[in-house]
């Protein structure tokens, strides 16, 4: 069939996937930056409670945005909830529309859905690039223009695992023109470990500061797609007039709510991230591997020109990793800390194959 489309619809590239299997295959699943523990008994508890109420719409959105506010100090008309961050990402780029400002800037690379969905929406997109794997905070600056409406930052930043800081944030937001919302993804902020990172939900009532949230890394639920969004109320208000109707289905909600509840399984993932990201340090260390260091929960490493095929060999030692490729760092893997046994495989396999 033939249809017409819009060349710039043509032009946006596929989401880059990592290779996924179903079932019990025995793979050490390293590539997309996943919690690798199941949830906690009282999260599958909810779980299981929430399927008789399926035959229902989901009715408990305000339960759970008073439970983050209260964590944050905000009021829960202070959240928006999305179908993962990606749909809040959608839900920005609807609210913000205004007539002349279409432009979007990114880091380059950032999160590839930022762009994607950016010229879905007929936004134009600006790319800035890293300095050093750290995001240019004053390029960012100095790309706006009076046509600049939206500026996606992601800290800790995927694929790096680097973040910019508490003063270097404050000092970019001083003097934005009054038009440019700052959309700052934490999707990763659970695992920062640094004590200057910046605690962004202080910005929102004297700039036009979101920050996007999510349930699927540390909270281990990237399955039931849930995330959030922090912001001045009445600038929330407008991200909540475009969603779509109950977008969060209701095992996702009582998933949600549960999980925050049970700070135990909260800490232990995050314990075991700090041993395994130690482990992964030693460990490449030892291999003369360059790697950057994370704040999240995954290390960009430099395995040179045969970064691709290392891949493809790892893949047949039953390891999954993402090689870097579509992100223009074509040098490098991206390895998610996973389970001790599983750091172990990786390495073991990493070891093999380098010889």
């Amino acid at each position: 069939m033939k249809i017409n489309i819009e060349d710039a619809i043509r032009s946006i590239p596929y989401y880059p996937r990592a290779m996924k299997y179903g079932g019990d295959d025995g793979l050490v699943r390293l590539a997309s930056n996943e919690n690798p523990f199941p949830p906690s008994q009282g999260i599958i508890n909810a779980v299981l409670d929430a399927v008789f109420s399926i035959t229902r719409y989901p009715g408990s959105e305000l339960e759970l945005k008073q439970l983050i506010g209260e964590i944050y100090g905000l009021g829960h008309e202070q959240v928006v909830l999305g179908n993962g961050s990606d749909e809040i990402i959608e839900m920005v780029l609807k609210a913000a529309r205004l007539k002349g400002k279409d432009r979007v800037v990114i880091t380059e690379p950032a999160f590839a859905y930022y762009s994607i969905a950016s010229q879905v929406f007929g936004y134009e997109v600006v790319k800035v690039p890293l300095r050093d794997m750290r995001t240019d905070l004053e390029a960012i600056k100095e790309a706006i223009d009076e046509r600049t409406r939206i500026i996606f930052l992601n800290n800790p930043l995927n694929p790096t695992g680097t973040i910019f800081r508490d003063g270097e944030f404050r000092e970019f937001l001083k003097d934005l023109p009054p038009d440019v919302i700052v959309a700052n993804d934490e999707a990763y902020a659970e695992f920062a470990e640094d004590k200057d990172f910046p605690y962004s939900m202080r910005f929102i009532e004297e700039y036009p500061v979101l920050v996007l949230r999510t349930f699927s890394k540390a909270y281990a639920l990237a399955g039931l797609r849930i995330g959030y969004c922090l912001g001045e109320a009445s600038l929330i208000s407008f991200l909540e007039r475009t969603r779509q109707p109950f977008s969060i289905n209701s095992v996702a909600l009582a998933a949600s709510k549960a999980a925050l509840a049970d700070r135990d399984f909260l800490r232990f993932v995050l314990e075991n991230n700090r041993k395994g990201k130690a482990f992964y340090y030693r460990a490449f260390e030892e291999l003369s591997l360059d790697y950057v260091s994370t704040e999240a929960n995954f290390i960009l490493v430099r395995l040179g020109r045969d970064a691709e095929a290392i891949t493809k060999r790892l893949f047949e030692e039953g390891i999954l990793v993402r090689w870097m490729g579509a992100y223009n760092l074509p040098d490098y893997i991206r390895v998610t800390i996973g389970k001790t046994d599983e750091n172990t495989r990786f390495i073991d396999a990493l070891r093999k194959i380098l010889g």
